[in-house]
């Protein structure tokens, strides 16, 4: 589980179930033990995914869910059950609403950047930048609304966030306010 994650675990009889509440997970399903073949599903807001033996990642986001594929195949079903399935093979991406998936997109990673210590944005605004990285620290990042579509590319270290928004101050047109302990503020420069 990444940082500011949580799930709820439901393994019955007949299915075992993560219902993804909030944040990322990373996960490497294994041959059912109990000998019930049971389905192995992570349930979000937006719908499902059913693991066909794989090693995949499920993130929730506000109103749509990722789905990242590293070994085998997952099947996404959005919980508008008119929209049609999807199959996801590795090396594959894609998101989904309740009643859409996005088209897929490639991936090379062999795991979340989170699973090394990186957070990684590949032309990610600085709100949602911001917002991932508030998940490895203390207290609260805001943003103001003028920089927050400034589009954020690179990877970078989680061991020390400090030296991440210092960064940021360097290199783009934004400073860094602390009125309180544990606050900062990322303000147009």
């Amino acid at each position: 589980m990444d940082s500011g994650s949580a799930v709820n675990v439901d393994f019955s009889v007949n299915l075992r179930r993560l219902q993804l509440v909030k944040g990322e997970i990373y996960i490497e399903t294994a041959p059912d033990k109990v000998g019930w073949k049971r389905s192995f599903v992570v349930d979000t807001l937006e719908g499902r995914v059913q693991a066909l033996g794989t090693r995949f990642s499920v993130s929730q986001h506000e109103n749509r869910t990722q789905v990242a594929v590293f070994q085998d195949a997952v099947e996404i079903q959005p919980a508008d059950a008119m929209t049609v399935k999807q199959t996801l093979r590795a090396g594959q991406q894609a998101q989904f609403s309740a009643n859409h998936i996005e088209p897929i997109h490639r991936h090379s990673q062999e795991k979340p950047a989170w699973t090394q210590g990186f957070i990684v944005a590949d032309d990610l605004p600085l709100s949602e930048f911001l917002l991932q990285l508030s998940r490895y620290r203390p207290g609260y990042i805001t943003c103001d609304p003028e920089i927050a579509d400034l589009r954020i590319i690179g990877s970078y270290p989680l061991k020390d966030t400090d030296r991440i928004l210092a960064f940021l101050e360097a290199n783009l047109p934004v400073k860094l306010l602390h009125p309180l302990p544990f606050w900062v503020k990322v303000l147009p420069r």
